[in-house]
């Protein structure tokens, strides 16, 4: 029997911390801007310059994630029988449970980490490489859960559950 697939949606809660200070940021834009016009003294034209660049930054950077979390309403990241789906990229893909060789959640980073299987005709330079790659991120295929609404728990036992599902234990050699 195969488990029920899990879909990670985007918090919507954050919402309530994001607006309040997107506002606050565009307010103080604008009192930047204010005293870039109004002051004299260029000392304070500098720091009025950078405060406005700093709080254009921010309130972007919080505004377009605030408006993604409001206006997405499709499922982030796909847990089924398939594969593991993150959605959130314009390149998504599927990875499939056959192709994983491990697949392990990581609480402490809020991400799923996969080793996809190795292939037997690779290089030794593409061995190194393919090595340095895993080593610097954690695994060959990172999955990011942060800004999304999971049970550690359930993610945990449903990656554990559809992998044994689709990928048969080898008997050991004793």
């Amino acid at each position: 029997m195969q488990p029920q697939p899990i879909f990670l949606y985007r918090r919507r809660w954050t919402l309530l911390f994001q607006v309040p200070f997107t506002l606050l940021m565009v307010a103080c834009l604008a009192y930047s801007v204010l005293l870039i016009y109004a002051a004299d003294n260029r000392l304070i034209t500098l720091i009025a310059s950078v405060g406005a660049f700093s709080s254009f930054c921010i309130a972007g950077t919080l505004g377009r994630s605030a408006w993604e979390a409001y206006s997405v309403r499709e499922p982030a990241v796909v847990i089924d029988e398939s594969g593991i789906t993150d959605l959130r990229d314009d390149d998504s893909a599927t990875v499939p449970w056959e192709a994983m060789e491990r697949v392990q959640f990581d609480g402490y980073e809020n991400a799923i980490r996969v080793k996809l299987r190795s292939s037997s005709t690779v290089s030794a330079l593409g061995v190194i490489v393919k090595t340095l790659q895993r080593w610097q991120r954690g695994g060959d295929v990172v999955v990011l859960l942060e800004g999304l609404a999971y049970d550690p728990r359930q993610i945990h036992t449903a990656l554990r559950a559809h992998h044994a599902a689709a990928v048969p234990r080898r008997p050991s050699l004793r």
